[in-house]
């Protein structure tokens, strides 16, 4: 009779073990659909853009992959998003030029200032920026990059 009772006192447990974990999967398995609806949303009005800095030292530069912005995003927008910087705006131009990136700033007396430049995927080959960089718009998967160095020689030298 004890052996008939513990049997099933065992057989009850598993049982409230295997609802209880199947509820528990349940609920994360609905959870997890709901993350995936709102992914999908999320992807519908943002974009992923590759950044790149380099602070015109001897270090190489700092990547920043997969950055996610808002569609419509300018490049002074998503850079704000990885780096610290301060802007110009000059209104007679309309367009926001770079003073500095994170506390690496424009130095009149060495020459030196930001660049910015877009990676041309039909030419392979690094474009410099003809525009202020709240003036160009990204789109999905852009490549840009950003460069501190001598204004002295021209043109400056593409990203490496």
């Amino acid at each position: 009779m004890v052996k008939k009772r513990t049997l099933a006192f065992a057989t009850l447990a598993i049982l409230v073990w295997a609802a209880l974990a199947t509820s528990v999967l349940g609920y994360y398995y609905l959870r997890f659909q709901e993350y995936v609806d709102l992914s999908r949303e999320y992807e519908a009005v943002t974009m992923k853009v590759d950044i790149y800095i380099h602070y015109g030292n001897e270090t190489n530069g700092v990547w920043h992959n997969n950055t996610i912005v808002p569609l419509g995003a300018t490049l002074l927008n998503a850079t704000g998003l990885v780096a610290d910087t301060q802007y110009t705006y000059w209104s007679e131009l309309g367009a926001a030029f770079i003073d500095s990136i994170d506390g690496v700033a424009n130095n009149v007396t060495e020459g030196k200032s930001w660049f910015w430049w877009y990676w041309e995927t039909t030419s392979f080959k690094w474009i410099l920026g003809e525009v202020g960089a709240n003036q160009h718009m990204l789109h999905r998967r852009n490549i840009v990059a950003w460069t501190y160095q001598s204004y002295e020689t021209w043109p400056p030298s593409p990203p490496s």
